[in-house]
């Protein structure tokens, strides 16, 4: 076997593992076919198209030229039912032509241009010939705007766009802002960067769409740190006033439409059981600023490398066709999903699961930060996917990992392979989880990242091993989920059993360390009891998905669920003994408290559908202390059979698995209050 490095996953970074190891879901043949055909090149070819087309946003004409390419590389490649679904959006098209920032007062200099980079303008800028004086107010706090002369002038500042467009120019009557970012603190909230750490980085900023009786926003410009600071020099050191002016071609109008609208583009590769209705969907995101090559030109990429790869072996007869379909979406993050489910009621009945890629070719050399993570399967969707996606990552973990014995034993390394994670739905796997569709997903996302949304997140920091790595990690999970029938269930309750043990047991560790070390021992076994519960319940879900795959599953999830039983209950008999050992007790009866009184006479249950969660979502107001992602398993664990209070000690239970530093601690008045919320927006009824 030859032992060359290819920047596309060939011999070395994929054939190599399979001599190591064999991925115990998927026959050897046509793990070693799939892993080898895919290209992290010819998806690298695709990023370097799609980072040619200019804003890729919401109603723009470059995002439109990106869903038409899918759509063109999709029908190239002979996948089936392609086509580019145009829908219905709440912020208006916005494009730009061009846009000028100039000094003309004391000697001419250009500050900014679109001929440079997009990203100088800021988006939803209104069309624009002004010539007026610079005036700095800083972060633009309404003090520093009041304490300047801003009427009639442009102005500098390191705050938020939108804010300072609103009490500068709305409030104040200035006529447009320029923006740099801030050189302390973290930019863009996620990335871990200060703006001093890329000082001529340009980094993505948008006002309004909207204009209201109070406020019609103008233009703004952009600028780096770097520029920024310098211009703030120079207008405190000026003797006069520095005067701009600015040129700024641009309008709400796109070639698709003046309408608001978004897209998403559609294909397949066919199942050879249509009566199975569960298709396996994979997701890229059509829509960002600039070149944003990583986010996620790398998704829309992969899902094209993915779908030609598979169905290139599959009409050549190398691999069989899958039972289900694979669904390939390219969509407008997060907006495509839950559009698509409003607008098709009882769409999502077709699909099983989804694997989402966003930022998946992330060069990991250049940045110590950087992280491939992988997120599990939420507690309250716990699924066989789940057990499928750790045995494709940790087979891809293990032939990219240095340890000297395997390359002493002639398997070559790379550095920083995939990271399973707890859960987050920042992306587009998110609309798949969440009620009212409840269906399992995972998504494979760089993060942080300190290039996202700005200049720097371009070509050169994306690499072909990297992109080639996620989207043969992606193709064997859709291929292996997609392919499941009678002869694959025993295998993957193999796979559900041995891992559900491990994750019953870490939660058992819980559960005895609490006994051993708090000093309210009544409190640590009635919060060891509830994390023995919680995990016994999240396997039985995963059990149960095995009656899923097919009709022997039934068999297999039955057999499952009754060993499962066996050991929460000889998990509990551990937690007594360990109580009575530490207390010379027996275990004490445990009470309620008024509010968990009042939860456990609430049985909640959905009633609204996917039309009315689109517009109702927002609607619900959030609770001080409940983690966001809490508060979504909290909804999500609405079923119409859980009590309130077993929904709170499920997800209370989630929470303390991860650690209060991942979602910190639930409580039973926070879970009350955000079930009222959802109430009091009529997505669910308490059922009191």
């Amino acid at each position: 076997m030859s032992r060359l490095v290819s920047s596309c996953l060939l011999a070395a970074a994929l054939a190599a593992p399979a001599a190591a190891q064999e991925l115990p879901i998927l026959d050897p043949l046509h793990t070693q076919l799939i892993t080898q055909e895919i290209s992290g090149d010819a998806s690298y070819e695709h990023i370097r198209y799609l980072s040619t087309f200019p804003h890729r946003e919401g109603g723009s004409d470059g995002l439109w030229g990106a869903a038409q390419y899918a759509a063109r590389r999709a029908e190239e490649y002979g996948l089936s039912g392609v086509r580019v679904i145009k829908q219905p959006a709440t912020t208006r098209p916005w494009n730009f032509t061009a846009a000028d920032l100039w000094i003309v007062e004391p000697t001419p200099e250009r500050l900014a241009s679109t001929l440079a980079s997009e990203l100088h303008l800021v988006n939803n800028s209104r069309a624009a010939d002004v010539t007026a004086p610079l005036v700095d107010v800083g972060s633009g706090s309404s003090a520093e705007i009041a304490a300047a002369n801003v009427a009639g002038a442009i102005v500098l500042t390191h705050g938020s766009a939108q804010g300072v467009m609103t009490r500068a120019v709305c409030e104040a009557g200035a006529v447009g802002i320029v923006v740099f970012p801030a050189p302390t603190g973290a930019a863009n909230g996620i990335n871990g960067s200060a703006g001093m750490w890329r000082p001529a980085q340009l980094r993505r900023y948008a006002v309004s769409s909207s204009d209201s009786p109070t406020c019609a926003p103008t233009f703004g410009f952009t600028l780096s740190t770097r520029q920024g600071l310098a211009l703030r020099e120079r207008v405190a050191a000026a003797a006069e006033p520095m005067t701009l002016r600015a040129v700024v071609d641009a309008g709400f109008t796109s070639e698709a439409g003046d309408e608001s609208w978004m897209v998403m583009t559609e294909a397949f590769i066919r199942g050879t059981d249509p009566g199975a209705m569960q298709d396996v969907v994979l997701t890229g995101h059509l829509q960002e600023e600039g070149t944003s090559a990583n986010d996620d030109a790398s998704g829309v990429a992969n899902v094209l490398e993915i779908g030609r790869a598979l169905n290139r072996l599959i009409v050549e007869g190398r691999i069989p066709r899958p039972r289900r379909n694979i669904r390939l979406w390219w969509v407008t993050e997060f907006s495509s999903q839950r559009r698509y489910f409003a607008d098709h009621p009882g769409a999502a009945d077709s699909i099983w699961v989804n694997v989402n890629q966003d930022m998946v070719g992330a060069d990991q050399s250049i940045d110590v930060m950087r992280k491939q993570g992988v997120t599990r399967v939420p507690a309250t969707r716990f699924h066989v996917l789940n057990d499928v996606t750790e045995e494709v990552v940790e087979y891809m973990v293990a032939g990219n990992t240095f340890e000297l014995a395997q390359l002493q034993a002639g398997h070559p390394m790379y550095p920083k392979p995939h990271l399973m994670i707890y859960f987050h739905v920042n992306t587009d796997h998110g609309p798949f989880l969440e009620a009212p569709i409840g269906k399992a997903a995972v998504s494979f996302t760089n993060m942080p990242d300190r290039y996202i949304h700005s200049t720097d997140d371009d070509l050169w920091n994306v690499d072909q091993t990297q992109l080639g790595r996620n989207a043969a990690s992606v193709a064997l999970i859709a291929y292996a989920m997609a392919s499941a029938a009678d002869d694959d269930v025993d295998a993957l309750a193999a796979v559900v059993a041995g891992r559900g043990v491990r994750r019953m047991g870490d939660n058992l560790r819980h559960a005895l360390t609490w006994i051993a070390g708090h000093d309210d021992k009544a409190a640590a076994y009635a919060m060891a009891v509830d994390q023995l519960d919680y995990a016994a319940a999240r396997e039985r879900l995963a059990a149960a998905s095995l009656a899923e795959v097919a009709e022997g599953g039934s068999d297999a999830a039955q057999a499952l669920r009754a060993e499962i039983d066996r050991r929460a209950e000889q998990m509990r008999d551990e937690v007594d003994r360990a109580y009575r050992r530490v207390t010379g007790a027996r275990p004490p009866r445990r009470g309620l408290t008024d509010v968990e009184r009042e939860l456990a006479g609430l049985t909640p249950r959905l009633v609204a559908g996917p039309a009315e969660f689109l517009t109702g979502r927002g609607q619900v107001a959030g609770v001080s202390g409940l983690h966001g992602l809490m508060a979504y398993e909290v909804s999500n664990a609405v079923d119409g059979s859980r009590t309130g209070l077993d929904i709170y000690r499920y997800v209370a239970a989630e929470a303390r698995e991860a650690g209060t530093h991942y979602y910190g601690t639930v409580t039973a008045d926070a879970v009350l209050q955000y079930l009222r919320n959802l109430a009091d927006a009529e997505l669910i009824a308490l059922g009191e």
